[in-house]
């Protein structure tokens, strides 16, 4: 009966989880291990010239390869409204600015949660909870 309790709560949860993910810019990490391990959604390459950098933001990733170097990726970009284009690139590590990356952000997950948990038990003292007086009718 446990297991079931359990698994119906996992279940319930599981969307509200899904939703507590941010896509974020972080630096690009230092040894190639990290890199690898990233949920890399786009990088912010920067040129001579253009300290802004270019956003190059990844709506999906059909290959991607760290060097020592360079990261070089196929990648289907999008480009205006409803446009996606298939861009390959080889950028040099020295061009990066920053990566844009898919990360658990636990702020958002710590509110998400607590109103979830607030909300279920406002709702058990309303249900639970009321005054003996009633009369029942007989």
């Amino acid at each position: 009966m446990k297991r079931t309790v359990y698994a119906l709560a996992a279940l319930v949860a599981l969307p509200f989880l899904t939703g507590c993910y941010g896509v974020m810019r972080a630096p690009v990490p230092a040894s190639h291990p990290e890199r690898q391990a990233l949920d890399l959604r786009g990088v912010v390459v920067v040129q001579s010239g253009n300290e802004d950098g270019e956003v190059v933001e990844f709506s999906e990733v059909h290959d991607l390869t760290w060097t020592t170097s360079s990261l070089s990726f196929v990648a289907d970009v999008a480009r205006g409204q409803g446009r996606v284009e298939t861009v390959t690139r080889l950028v040099p590590l020295t061009e990066i600015q920053s990566v844009i990356v898919r990360q658990f952000d636990a702020g958002k997950t710590s509110a998400i949660m607590g109103g979830l948990l607030v909300a279920g038990f406002a709702a058990a003292a309303l249900i639970l909870t009321g005054d003996g007086n009633i009369p029942t009718g007989g």
